[in-house]
């Protein structure tokens, strides 16, 4: 008897190369421990570590068309992801990309205004370029309290989500709400599902590359069959485990464990 095998899920995935473990390469890990399959665009260079982010060279917008067009001549993604674009040019191109030829598959925004180490990565024409070219597209959006606040403008999070499902966007998962409380809290925003609030415990010490953990985990659950609200209650477990199981290599920052698992009979 022959046995066919699986596909994964196949992910399509635009963001920032992040040699200290964020970004692309945290993207990849999670789409791998979750048997997706990932294919990465880059829209740019960072030179930073978990202490301190020094700068971003973006790609341009010729070649970063280039890049998804050569790859859609083959590959045909269930889901796109979009990371740390700082570019409203980059935004423009996708957002004509995916309106022209990707129209039919979920659209996962994590809108990245800051590094970890505190740099500022917005400008109003930043800001308006997510507004513009990737909300109205987004499936879902995954801000922090902090850019949820620069999206919208609002510093209450209830009207902040509104604005942000105003202006297209289907959900808004906005993560930390209360990031000074020993309980994190996220809250979901959803035209379909209303809003739902999901609860955790806060693990001591930073955490390089949870929001690209999060928003990646809830790209694989969807590509898998999985609704808006499943994919982001399971992305949101496999996150925190990963964060609990971290790696300390006694960085400013730990690294979550995206394999979390492998050689012991810990469980998802």
């Amino acid at each position: 008897m022959v046995h066919k095998e699986l596909k994964p899920g196949n992910i399509l995935i635009a963001s920032a190369h992040d040699p200290s473990g964020a970004g692309l390469q945290a993207d990849i890990e999670t789409c791998r421990a979750l048997e997706c399959y990932p294919a990465t665009i880059i829209t740019g260079l960072t030179v930073q570590n978990t202490r301190k982010l020094c700068s971003v060279q973006n790609i341009s917008a010729h070649n970063f068309r280039i890049q998804i067009e050569i790859l859609l001549e083959e590959f045909s993604p269930q889901v796109c992801k979009v990371g740390l674009i700082n570019s409203s040019n980059l935004m423009a191109t996708l957002g004509d990309i995916v309106r022209k030829k990707l129209p039919n598959i979920p659209l996962i925004v994590d809108p990245i205004l800051g590094s970890g180490s505190g740099m500022k990565l917005f400008s109003e024409k930043i800001i308006d370029g997510y507004l513009q070219h990737l909300t109205p597209l987004a499936e879902l959006i995954t801000p922090n309290l902090g850019e949820l606040r620069l999206l919208s403008g609002s510093k209450d999070v209830v009207s902040g989500a509104n604005f942000l499902l105003d202006q297209g966007c289907k959900s808004v998962l906005v993560t930390d709400i209360y990031p000074e409380k020993e309980i994190i809290t996220n809250s979901l925003f959803s035209k379909i599902y209303g809003q739902e609030t999901f609860e955790m415990d806060r693990y001591p010490g930073e955490y390089h590359g949870t929001g690209c953990t999060l928003s990646s985990a809830a790209a694989c659950h969807l590509a898998t069959g999985m609704d808006i609200r499943n994919a982001v209650r399971s992305a949101q477990i496999f996150t925190h485990a990963a964060v609990q199981y971290a790696h300390d290599f006694g960085w400013r920052q730990k690294v979550p464990n995206r394999f979390f698992w492998k050689g012991s009979n810990r469980e998802i």
